[in-house]
């Protein structure tokens, strides 16, 4: 059986990924974890982190399905979803990321703040406080040079209206990921074009055999 954990990123809830597992072969596993309630677990940004990564395992974990699993995420979620595949190697299928942030500085978290106030009022957006915390507990990680030891397939893909997200994709690019520009689409397709998302993760699935 094919199970797929849903990566959110900081400006929507989990729940926002629901079209896109709607649109995913019935028989299909699906799982979307919630970083926003362990963005504070423990005392360090370390462990903030560590506990995105845990949660992760603990979801895919209560499907009890055997096989490796597909890891896909958007925006920041890219980072959790990059360590999990790191860490977790032989849980993990592949991974499909898209418009990827590989980097959060301060510099970005205070363009990603302003870019919430924008999108607060659409539907399944984060509250002000659970992208706070999640920026927060990302602030400072640089996954641009690790990211090319992910050893299992990955496919990055991006909207090509998404100049944020084409930054992370080029890079990853560089670093030998097989990588897909969506015409005309915006960072947030998978919101309102749920189908043609799930498109591109069941043709991942199909090319790879997983």
């Amino acid at each position: 059986m094919t199970a797929v954990a849903f990566v959110h990123g900081h400006t929507r809830r989990p729940v926002a990924w629901r079209g896109v597992s709607d649109h995913l072969p019935a028989h299909w596993a699906v799982v979307a974890p919630d970083l926003f309630t362990v963005a504070r677990v423990g005392a360090e940004p370390k462990d903030h982190r560590d506990s995105m990564v845990t949660q992760i395992n603990r979801d895919l974990a209560h499907l009890e399905v055997l096989d490796p699993a597909v890891i896909v995420a958007e925006g920041v979620g890219a980072i959790p979803a990059i360590r999990y595949a790191l860490e977790h190697s032989g849980r993990t299928a592949g991974i499909f990321l898209s418009g990827p942030r590989l980097h959060v500085g301060g510099r970005d978290i205070f363009k990603m703040k302003a870019g919430i106030r924008l999108h607060r009022e659409v539907a399944n957006a984060a509250t002000h406080e659970q992208s706070n915390d999640l920026l927060g507990a990302l602030k400072g990680v640089d996954l641009r040079e690790a990211a090319g030891n992910v050893s299992v397939p990955r496919r990055v893909v991006v909207g090509e209206r998404d100049r944020a997200g084409r930054t992370g994709a080029d890079e990853l690019k560089a670093l030998g990921w097989e990588h897909t520009v969506v015409a005309e689409a915006e960072w947030d397709w998978f919101s309102y074009a749920p189908s043609a998302f799930a498109a591109h993760i069941v043709k991942f699935v199909e090319d790879h055999d997983i």
